[in-house]
């Protein structure tokens, strides 16, 4: 299955003013990808990228992580799986869409599968590319770089809608 090492998930060698924020990170051994929206979809892009296709800004099979040019090779799908925050449960999962399915954990799921739960430090492999999911260990609010920004640990109330109305209308 290859090394099943687990990285470590402090990162303290980087000044907290270079640490990038996002909702998860993905981490293998060439590459480290920051999830800053609550969902991904990850493949390898077309070699006909160059084509027309008729349609929109973004080429159909676009992707935010290309699996293809880390190492993922031909079996990775177009559009291989999909990383997103299920917010009826509160957790991150795994859709499968490509139809070589992904491993989790040394565990293969298929097409048509229900979605994966994922847990911090998961390891995925799509094709040949092998890396870890990862959840930050703290909240963002909670570190020495948020408190030094002033950035508050318990956020105000929304104005309500009284204090609108109040300024005279």
């Amino acid at each position: 299955m290859g090394n099943s090492r687990r990285p470590a998930t402090a990162a303290a060698a980087v000044p907290a003013s270079d640490l990038e924020v996002g909702f998860a990170k993905l981490q293998g051994d060439d590459f480290e990808y920051y999830m800053q929206t609550y969902s991904i979809v990850l493949g390898r892009h077309s070699r006909k990228k160059n084509q027309p296709y008729g349609g929109g800004d973004a080429h159909p099979d676009d992707v935010d992580v290309d699996l293809g040019i880390l190492g993922g090779g031909m079996n990775v799908s177009r559009r291989h799986a999909r990383i997103y925050y299920d917010f009826a449960r509160r957790r991150f999962a795994l859709e499968v869409l490509g139809k070589n399915g992904c491993l989790v954990e040394g565990v293969l799921h298929v097409p048509g599968s229900p979605p994966i739960k994922l847990d911090s430090q998961d390891l995925l492999q799509m094709g040949d590319a092998q890396f870890y999911f990862l959840l930050p260990s703290r909240s963002v609010f909670e570190t020495d770089a948020a408190h030094r920004a002033g950035v508050p640990r318990v956020l105000p109330p929304p104005p309500s809608d009284d204090e609108e109305d109040e300024g005279g209308g």
